[in-house]
């Protein structure tokens, strides 16, 4: 059964610097259609339907019905209501990460992302992947979406290795943090990256493949080590060496790599 607490994580995920699509949700009345709501809000129909969408396929509303079980319509435009565990949660609840842009900027501030211990990688839980989701790529994290070539996720992998702390690739989600699922069963994409990385990185490093359930979708994550400061790792496939800075990955020049070889951290 959904607990309390998932359904908020699913709306603040769902309402993360999108106040638009809140002022949608939190009309949702079970009387007014879908054509009201667009037109209270001042946006498109077509937009709000795809808002609604969103809501329905995450748990948040479904269709408001009659006794005999048929679909409430008004002027052929459906009504929506929201599920009785989201009735009994208050809106504020939902705003932390989604009311305005001033609030967005405070909890920036408020809530920093932890350094991870140098030498270790932690794998999120669904309610921190939702907030890394939510936040975007960075440094520490990258997403990919289900279909991405095996060769260019190893050369994530290949760029990630040498960095200080490591990462995470997501697979399964969108550039936007949209959390699609993945195409894959572990252990196709297990033996496909693996393979991959072997016959592209040199030496091949160590990786870990972890398997996560987010919002009924199964997504596959990888886990990159923190650089060792020894060894240096080439894409064999253009026989150079990368590293990851910021959400992109470079090349590395010839004096970057004689830094590297120095022991060096250079991201």
């Amino acid at each position: 059964m959904e607990s309390l607490q998932e359904m908020i994580s699913r709306g603040r995920y769902l309402f993360s610097r999108a106040p638009k699509r809140f002022e949608v949700f939190k009309l949702i009345n079970g009387r007014l259609s879908t054509k009201e709501i667009a037109r209270k809000v001042g946006r498109s129909h077509s937009s709000v339907l795809q808002d609604m969408e969103k809501f329905r396929d995450f748990g948040l509303i479904s269709e408001k019905r009659d006794r005999k079980g048929r679909i409430v319509k008004k002027k052929r435009c459906t009504v929506f209501e929201k599920t009785p565990l989201v009735k009994h949660i208050n809106h504020s609840c939902f705003q932390e990460v989604a009311d305005t842009v001033a609030l967005s900027k405070k909890n920036d501030v408020r809530k920093k992302r932890k350094t991870p211990t140098p030498g270790r990688i932690h794998i999120p839980t669904e309610n921190e992947i939702l907030d890394i989701c939510g936040h975007g790529e960075d440094q520490l994290y990258e997403f990919k979406s289900s279909g991405t070539a095996a060769h260019k996720i190893a050369k994530e992998v290949a760029a990630f290795v040498h960095t200080k702390n490591g990462g995470i690739i997501f697979y399964g989600v969108d550039d936007d943090g949209g959390i699609i699922g993945s195409d894959l069963g572990f252990q196709e994409f297990d033996q496909r990256i693996q393979n991959s990385i072997r016959n592209t990185i040199s030496p091949q490093p160590g990786i870990k493949i972890k398997r996560k359930v987010v919002m009924g979708s199964g997504i596959l994550l990888i886990a990159i080590p923190p650089w060792n400061r020894k060894t240096i790792y080439q894409y064999t496939r253009d026989e150079r060496y990368y590293i990851r800075k910021g959400t992109n990955i470079f090349a590395l020049k010839p004096e970057e790599i004689k830094r590297l070889f120095k022991g060096e951290y250079l991201a």
